[in-house]
């Protein structure tokens, strides 16, 4: 009877871990390397545009040239096929749009994962240029462990890894980093009318 009772919460407990592990899984993989494995879509969709709100407020906004929805596993790719992939991100602070080759969703956290040729630009005028770049829609802030270059008006800044709100106003890079100013000589002047002649 004992070994029997033994037997039976070591099933329990493996069972127990095994749930654990796929929820993990499932969960909120946009501080994790990617989404889970893929397999074949249940729906494939074209030239999509899609709009997420929580308590009555934008969160993000894509469009689409095809989106394959896993929504087993979870999650969503939007491809570009024809034109790149665009996806406007939305908090407090302002709006960061973006466009990529390719962009993840996933389903139950609503992160949203760019890669490929991502390019974010703020509603400020500042702009983030990376491989790959994750949103978080808890804390509504991007982050990438990627090489970064971030201009804002004339200075321009390169690194690896960053840390941003969505307006990109408080942008931390966290190695490598190198800032430039353009030189005075390179900066356009603009040439008004002479002194009158006396």
């Amino acid at each position: 009877m004992w070994r029997i009772m033994c037997w039976a919460f070591l099933i329990a407990g493996v069972a127990c871990l095994a749930g654990l592990a796929l929820r993990q899984e499932r969960g909120a993989w946009g501080a994790n390397p990617g989404p889970p494995a893929q397999t074949a879509p249940e729906v494939t969709l074209r030239q999509i545009h899609m709009i997420e709100t929580r308590e009555g407020a934008k969160l993000w906004e894509v469009w689409a040239d095809r989106a394959d929805v896993h929504d087993r596993e979870g999650y969503t790719i939007l491809s570009r096929e024809h034109r790149p992939v665009e996806v406007t991100l939305y908090s407090s602070q302002g709006q960061l749009t973006c466009t990529a080759n390719r962009a993840t969703v996933d389903l139950q956290t609503k992160d949203v994962r760019l890669e490929g040729g991502v390019i974010a630009r703020s509603d400020q005028g500042t702009e983030l240029r990376t491989e790959e770049l994750r949103w978080l829609a808890a804390s509504r802030r991007v982050q990438t462990d990627r090489p970064v270059v971030v201009s804002r008006g004339g200075l321009v800044s390169h690194g690896r890894g960053l840390e941003a709100e969505t307006d990109l106003e408080q942008v931390r890079i966290f190695q490598n980093i190198t800032s430039q100013l353009p030189s005075p000589a390179s900066v356009p002047t603009t040439a008004g009318p002479g002194p009158a002649p006396r």
